[in-house]
């Protein structure tokens, strides 16, 4: 497998090169600010580098290559092209250094590990259907395990893949990974948006930072909705929010007067409904929720976990939204909070549900990301080395 790295202005020129230059035979698996210091705190920047993986039959037949490359893309489609391969930047040489390092580190631990047994060896199936162990699956089902994927998940994501050698391994499972995690394949929204989910999940704080997006960055024309009249200072947040971005509010106290407040409201682009937060034990509540979305045909529903939010939560949340609605894409908060970012997948595994954002902290609006599910599995394998 050979490694290349393309660097820019724009990502969409560099995307261009490289289906130019390989076609499918190129997949992503890095893009990223150049000031950046992490997969998850995204700050403006001139430049763009982008990671690809170069899949050749003769790369993949040597056990222990790692070819890196670093390439200059030109500024415009029109400018010609400069390979700069013998003019790298120091910065970038300690970059591809460190790549080299824990691919390194990767083949060493392969190497303990065929020298001790382990007590719980993972099984692989065979293309004739038979079993045996994999002692790099083995290894790479503890490593994900302590970033919090619960066990049944892990035997799920390795169970077909039967390499032995780490670059065909970890490809495999970045593949894997891709095909099981959804994202939010549109950002054209209707018209009306409901935030679900339970008490402290950070709906109200979430949407504030999209009406943020909205109305500062898009320039759309926003009205926030809020139905949620049992917490005294709910009301009082969401006004706060609407007074500093300079967006109207409305209290709904009645479920059955939603429609006329829609009606009125029916000129601006978006109108967000904030809801009570609802226990997923109280039967009650969730009633109650289900009469207020009801009244409205056409919308988007979002519902919002907590990136802590445990796997039987998970299922036990599931099992009482999807009585109010089967049709909800996901939001997940509160990253900045855990360690354990694996739980993104399982939530991903027992949802089956898009994910559309990830929030990374209480700023508004910056700490926000629409969700990427490359670079996000990015961000997760090269976290295994720190295991």
């Amino acid at each position: 497998m050979r490694i290349l790295k393309f660097k820019g202005k724009s990502e969409e020129i560099i995307l261009k090169q490289i289906e130019k230059e390989y076609g499918k035979n190129a997949m992503i698996i890095h893009t990223q600010k150049e000031e950046s210091t992490g997969h998850f705190k995204w700050f403006k920047s001139p430049r763009i580098v982008v990671t690809v993986a170069i899949k050749e039959e003769s790369d993949l037949e040597m056990s222990h290559s790692f070819q890196t490359t670093y390439k200059e893309v030109a500024e415009t489609q029109s400018a010609p092209q400069q390979d700069n391969f013998n003019e790298t930047s120091e910065a970038s040489y300690e970059l591809l250094k460190e790549l080299q390092a824990q691919l390194g580190v990767l083949h060493q631990e392969i190497g303990d590990l065929k020298k001790v047994p382990k007590s719980t060896p993972v099984q692989v199936v065979n293309s004739d259907g038979t079993l045996q162990v994999n002692r790099l699956a083995t290894c790479m089902e503890e490593k994900l395990m302590n970033l919090g994927l619960k066990k049944e998940v892990c035997q799920q994501l390795l169970a077909r893949i039967d390499s032995e050698e780490s670059e065909v391994f970890i490809t495999e499972l970045y593949s894997t990974l891709e095909e099981k995690l959804i994202e939010k394949d549109t950002i054209d929204l209707p018209q009306i948006i409901f935030f679900i989910g339970s008490t402290g999940v950070g709906k109200t704080t979430t949407l504030a930072k999209l009406t943020a997006q909205y109305v500062l960055e898009q320039q759309k024309k926003v009205v926030l909705f809020t139905s949620d009249t049992y917490r005294i200072a709910a009301v009082e947040q969401l006004k706060t929010y609407a007074d500093i971005l300079g967006v109207e509010i409305e209290i709904i106290y009645d479920e059955n007067e939603l429609p006329q407040y829609i009606e009125k409201w029916r000129h601006v682009d978006h109108i967000l409904i904030d809801t009570a937060g609802r226990s997923h034990k109280n039967e009650e509540q969730v009633t109650e929720l289900k009469a207020l979305m009801d009244n409205i045909k056409e919308k988007q529903v979002y519902l919002v976990l907590n990136a802590n939010t445990t796997a039987r939560d998970i299922k036990k949340i599931m099992e009482t939204y999807e009585k109010i609605t089967s049709n909800f894409d996901l939001i997940i908060t509160k990253l900045d909070e855990t360690d354990e970012i694996g739980n993104i997948i399982n939530i991903s595994y027992y949802t089956n549900k898009a994910i559309h954002y990830l929030t990374i902290g209480q700023n508004v609006p910056s700490d926000i990301e629409v969700f990427n599910k490359q670079n996000f599995i990015t961000e997760l394998l090269g976290r295994l080395n720190d295991e």
